[in-house]
């Protein structure tokens, strides 16, 4: 798989103030199909979809897109390849950079507290089976299903998926409706920022005891699969929380809820609870164009404790794609092949299970790819303890460790009389020491490089939220210390994820050359015939073979 980065133009656009421009001024668009327009236009994100494991052959809905217009060269176009920012970037058109979100948590340097991206300091947005808060407002720009209500006020924007995060970033700031898996509850559910209570569909879905009288009871007792074309099913390197052969736990033991969302069958239940929402809602029944944006978990979940290539992770795809296939199928039949826009994508990719890659003698990293989050920490910690706290200050005080990068504690720095730019230096210069780390960089060094690397951690970087010090691991090494894989780097292997528009008005092949996930909205935007917010990241490719203006 190629590692390589394309060079293209920059045109990241940062701070709080660019909302305001996503907010309010329009462009002016021609409709790309006079009065023509289609009734549904779906949005389906398969979680840690690399772009290799497309397969044209698949029998359902994967299969089905890849008829359409694929774009073979597709990539993130940012550097830091983790679910938030990859969902937030897939219909806002615009870079973490611009959107606010650097990643799935953020120091918020008010009050050094790591905060969740969609989390929400407002009680009113409580999680209505938690007690978490829940919102979209942490995200600093608009998304398609806001511009498509504000050129048509009938148009309806509902959003369905695994993860909160996944979902809220898809729906944009005004849908009509979010729901996610609850893996603490075995629901799907909603935070008080869209309803104050559940539709009457999905409380029926759920049922009084999820596992006894709702949609989770259909669900097998047990998950059994075949084995993998690359390697044994059970395999070092992979986690055994719920075994590492076939006959996963599902509905049996004392973790069920867990269980169902790391395993496939959470795709399986958010596609019918998915299902229901069109047929309950009506959607694509009106005038109006409405939006259904659909995020599947499972290739994440699974893929993260048992790697890309295992048995578990051909058996959730294959999975996946029938059970799409089945929902895709019903849409047409229901609302004709002619009036359905459907996109496939992600939001990043993963890296290959350490132990394989040794294996197959393919692994660059010098510490054969997998590193203990713990002795690096206590490594780390001892050494900021002995420079710069000793002896009465812990480490943590001054420096907090989240989402690959370090940031500083200024009012710590200053009780203890040191200059947080001198930390910043010493910290800079001794992650550069360590045999994992490729590079560490600062925010002003990430500013103001020439690379390629620079550039996307630019589109990635948020000045008030991102940390002091960034730090990039050498290609194949990744921080997890009991099994499993992860993302969340640079490299090819996470950011080459698909792309592929199917049905209304596309015309179908094989494109190569530039393109990236953060031109799906204003792609579908113009293809639709609706104003697009001035000033995106992101640009609107054609879907057709006509050659038409592309501005942003």
């Amino acid at each position: 798989m190629r590692g390589d980065f394309m060079s293209f133009k920059g045109r990241a656009l940062k701070g709080i103030g660019f909302t305001l421009v996503l907010l309010l001024p329009l462009s002016v668009m021609v409709p790309a199909y006079g009065a023509d327009k289609p009734s549904l236009v779906v949005v389906v994100s398969i979680d840690q979809m690399r772009r290799d494991r497309l397969d044209a052959k698949s029998p359902g809905g994967i299969g089905k897109i890849l008829q359409g217009r694929n774009y073979v060269e597709s990539v993130l176009d940012h550097g830091l390849s983790t679910t938030c920012p990859g969902h937030a970037v897939l219909l806002t058109g615009a870079n973490p950079s611009t959107a606010g979100v650097p990643g799935n948590s953020f120091v918020d340097r008010q009050t050094f507290e790591l905060r969740y991206c969609v989390d929400d300091d407002d009680d009113a947005f409580r999680v209505l089976d938690s007690d978490k808060n829940r919102s979209p407002r942490n995200i600093r720009v608009t998304a398609l299903g806001d511009w498509m209500r504000q050129a048509d006020s009938a148009s309806r924007v509902f959003s369905v998926g695994g993860k909160d995060r996944s979902t809220i970033a898809m729906g944009g700031q005004k849908p009509d409706g979010a729901f996610w898996y609850n893996n603490e509850t075995g629901n799907f559910t909603t935070s008080g920022y869209y309803a104050k209570q559940l539709p009457d569909y999905v409380s029926a879905f759920n049922g009084d005891q999820p596992e006894k009288n709702g949609r989770v009871a259909n669900l097998p007792q047990t998950w059994e699969h075949g084995v993998s074309p690359y390697r044994v099913d059970d395999y070092e390197g992979e986690k055994d929380t719920y075994s590492r052969v076939s006959g996963h736990p599902i509905l049996t033991g004392d973790d069920i809820y867990m269980q169902i969302y790391s395993s496939p069958f959470v795709d399986q239940l958010t596609l019918e609870l998915a299902k229901i929402v069109v047929d309950t809602e009506k959607l694509g029944q009106g005038d109006s164009v409405d939006l259904l944006s659909i995020a599947l978990s499972a290739t994440d979940t699974v893929g993260h404790t048992y790697g890309p290539r295992s048995a578990e992770a051909v058996d959730a795809l294959n999975r996946t794609d029938l059970w799409l296939g089945e929902f895709l199928d019903d849409l047409e039949a229901k609302l004709g092949k002619d009036k359905i826009l459907v996109v496939l994508s992600a939001d990043h990719g993963v890296a290959e299970l350490p132990e394989y890659q040794t294996e197959t003698k393919s692994n660059q990293c010098p510490e054969q790819g997998r590193v203990s989050a713990t002795r690096f920490l206590i490594s780390l910690y001892w050494n900021i303890y002995q420079e710069w706290t000793f002896p009465l200050t812990r480490p943590d005080k001054l420096v907090v460790f989240g989402g690959a990068s370090f940031t500083i504690n200024k009012d710590t720095a200053r009780e203890l009389g040191v200059d947080p730019a001198e930390v910043t230096q010493w910290l800079d210069q001794h992650m550069a020491s360590l045999p994992i780390v490729e590079t560490a960089w600062t925010q002003a060094e990430i500013e103001h490089g020439k690379t390629e690397v620079a550039r996307l951690l630019r589109n990635s970087l948020v000045p008030d939220r991102s940390g002091d010090v960034l730090v990039q691991l050498k290609q194949d090494c990744i921080i997890m210390p009991d099994g499993g894989t992860t993302h969340g780097s640079v490299y090819g292997y996470d950011r080459e994820v698909p792309m592929v528009f199917y049905g209304w008005g596309v015309e179908s092949g094989e494109i190569a050359g530039a393109a990236h996930t953060v031109d799906i909205g204003p792609s579908i935007a113009r293809h639709i015939g609706i104003p697009v917010p001035e000033g995106l990241d992101g640009r609107a490719l054609p879907l057709t073979n006509q050659v038409v203006d592309s501005n942003h």
